[in-house]
C-alpha cells in the first residue's frame, strides 16, 4: 500500500516515523523525499542518518525567492536586505519563541475561544497533500473534536496537490484563492 519495500517495512515492523518514510520510499534509487513536499525527491547526501537540510530544501527556497523577485533561478538567494536567507537553519528553529510558554505550541484552545466569541467568523485551513512537516491529517484530527458551534460551514479544511507551500503550484494556488473568495462572500 505504501510503496515501501516489504523488507524495509518488516525491519521497521510497519512503524515508520516521517524521517524513515522519507528515506524508505525511494531507497533503491538512493533518494530521499522532501519533508515539506514528499512529491519532490533528491539524492540522499547522508545515507547514514536523516538529513536536516537536503538538496530538496534549497531547491524549494530558491524557487520561492525567484518567483517573488521575478528573476531567473539564482544559486545563492540574496534578499533586498543583503542578508542570505537559509532554509531549515537549526539555530533559528531552536530560538523560535512560540509565546505564552506553550510546549508544544498549540492554537486549538484559542481557536475555540475565538469561534465562541464571534459567531460570524469563518475559518479556511489549507494544506498540501504531500506535506510531511505539517500533515493535513493531523489538522483533521485536531479539528474533529471542535464543539458544535465550529460547524463544517464555519471551519473548513481543504487539501491541495503540493507540499508545505502548495500555493507554488498554479492550480493549487488558484483553487485556494477561489475557496477564500467564496468564504468571504
Amino acid at each position: 500500500m505504501t510503496g515501501i519495500d516489504q523488507a524495509g517495512s518488516r525491519r521497521l515492523a510497519g512503524r515508520f516515523d516521517v524521517s524513515e518514510f522519507r528515506r524508505e520510499l525511494d531507497r533503491r534509487n538512493g533518494k530521499v523525499r522532501g519533508r515539506y513536499d514528499a512529491s519532490v525527491s533528491g539524492f540522499d547526501p547522508i545515507r547514514t542518518r536523516v538529513p536536516i537540510i537536503s538538496t530538496i530544501h534549497p531547491a524549494n527556497l530558491d524557487r520561492t525567492i525567484d518567483q517573488r523577485r521575478g528573476r531567473p533561478h539564482q544559486a545563492q538567494a540574496q534578499l533586498e536586505t543583503g542578508r542570505t536567507l537559509r532554509a531549515a537553519q537549526s539555530r533559528v528553529e531552536r530560538s523560535w519563541d512560540f509565546g505564552r510558554g506553550r510546549n508544544p505550541p498549540e492554537s486549538i484552545s484559542q481557536l475555540r475561544e475565538i469561534l465562541a466569541s464571534d459567531p460570524k467568523l469563518k475559518l479556511l485551513v489549507g494544506h498540501g497533500l504531500f506535506d510531511l512537516a505539517t500533515p493535513y491529517f493531523g489538522t483533521k484530527n485536531l479539528a474533529r473534536p471542535l464543539p458544535a458551534y465550529a460547524s463544517p460551514e464555519r471551519v473548513r479544511l481543504v487539501v491541495y496537490p503540493g507540499g508545505h507551500m502548495f500555493y507554488l503550484r498554479d492550480a493549487s494556488r488558484q483553487a485556494f484563492r477561489a475557496e477564500a473568495e467564496a468564504l468571504m462572500k
